[in-house]
């Protein structure tokens, strides 16, 4: 058993399964994998393309990894400039009408995208886009309530001094 990308655990293989078979089981699990980080998690045709989180509609396309995923509608927006969508969250569509998500990939100059549904969904959670950002901006909190609230220092208890004329 190996571990793919921290959230792929390869299946083990079963008694008497071929090679064919068994490598095939192994591409569904880390499609499906795959497909859910990206946020592939739409309902298949003959579903209508309906987000089970909130029930507002969205564009609906296939993935590569075999998965539908529900993009943000182009109206009133028709696509974003793709430097401004931050990675593993740009949705290109192919000439075919298959989506599929870049990554990390940097986009060429003048490129655009979409984005997921799963993104923009007012039902879920927004998923931490930036944790490299995230991690800066609570140490930066913590810093600056170090600077304008220091700890408070121990008062020491009032001696009465004696009298020394």
């Amino acid at each position: 058993m190996g571990v793919f990308e921290d959230d792929f655990v390869q299946p083990g293989r079963l008694l008497d399964e071929s090679d064919e078979a068994y490598w095939g089981r192994v591409q569904r699990a880390s499609d499906r994998v795959e497909a859910v980080t990206e946020g592939a998690i739409a309902p298949a045709p003959p579903n209508p393309p309906v987000c089970p989180e909130c029930g507002l509609e969205a564009d609906r396309f296939p993935t590569l990894s075999q998965a539908w995923v529900l993009l943000e509608p182009l109206d009133p927006v028709n696509v974003l400039p793709a430097h401004f969508v931050p990675p593993r969250q740009r949705w290109l569509i192919n000439s075919d009408g298959v989506a599929w998500n870049p990554w990390n990939a940097e986009p060429t100059e003048g490129a655009q995208c979409r984005i997921s549904h799963t993104v923009a969904c007012p039902g879920i959670e927004p998923p931490d886009l930036w944790p490299w950002l995230t991690a800066m901006r609570e140490e930066n909190a913590r810093r600056a309530q170090r600077l304008f609230n220091p700890p408070r220092t121990p008062t020491l208890a009032k001696v009465e001094m004696p009298d020394v004329g």
